[in-house]
């Protein structure tokens, strides 16, 4: 079962509406008022609906004039580090091979890396980054923890090479809203450094990506660069 706000569950059946044409892209939806009354919720849940749609880029709101729709898919994330569209290039670009997949519990030391609770349940599925068609070594290793409520996707992994929060979104019609990135260093355990042609203990970046909907992380995926396969560039303007 979906624990999630009806708020967030109101937000998604419009975005659901929104890309099957029932409100096409140019056109006023109903008021809040409307809303409220079709779907058989307060005002107050039609209004935070209506403000996550907003921030997503899939309506604007004017005052006198109402809910126009300007984008049935908009063009990615406003983020301070990494957009969704240049992870799902990345996820395009490279091919995932599959090491393990299995049901954990995260303890208090993957919890805490992972920035949920000890004692929840995760499925996990690790896998290698390599790109394809080449003899360089691999990418990076993935360790991939899916709620357990979402864990049917695992199954559609296999030659798929887009993000899993995409496969979330298509099989289940979950909006991720928000990732929340951290880059940190580490050195490669004797596993992760053999699996990925590296030395044991050698530098590497470690990235946490926590996939939220309306604040409940999905999807939390956590990758090991070797230090010399790995660039990060982030380019700062002046407002």
């Amino acid at each position: 079962m979906r624990n999630q706000p009806i708020y967030a569950e109101l937000s998604e059946y419009l975005v659901r509406a929104i890309k099957s044409g029932d409100y096409a892209v140019g056109s006023l939806m109903p008021t809040e008022l409307e809303i409220a009354a079709q779907r058989g919720v307060s005002r107050a849940t039609v209004r935070a609906a209506l403000d996550r749609l907003e921030a997503m880029g899939f309506i604007t709101r004017q005052k006198g004039v109402g809910t126009r729709v300007i984008a049935a898919n908009p063009g990615g994330y406003n983020a301070s580090t990494a957009s969704l569209e240049e992870l799902a290039h990345f996820g395009a670009a490279t091919e995932r091979v599959h090491i393990d997949q299995k049901e954990i519990v995260a303890d208090e030391e993957l919890a805490r890396r992972m920035g949920c609770a000890p004692g929840k349940r995760w499925y996990l599925v690790s896998v290698m980054r390599i790109e394809p068609n080449s003899d360089a070594p691999p990418i990076c290793w993935t360790d991939n923890y899916i709620s357990p409520e979402y864990t049917e996707v695992a199954k559609s992994l296999p030659g798929q090479r887009g993000l899993i929060a995409d496969l979330i979104a298509e099989r289940f019609g979950v909006i991720v809203d928000k990732v929340i990135q951290t880059i940190r260093p580490v050195l490669l355990d004797h596993r992760t450094a053999e699996t990925l042609q590296a030395i044991p203990s050698s530098p590497a970046l470690e990235i946490i990506r926590r996939y939220q909907s309306a604040g409940n992380a999905i999807y939390i995926s956590i990758s090991q660069h070797p230090g010399d396969r790995f660039s990060y560039r982030m380019s700062l303007r002046r407002r």
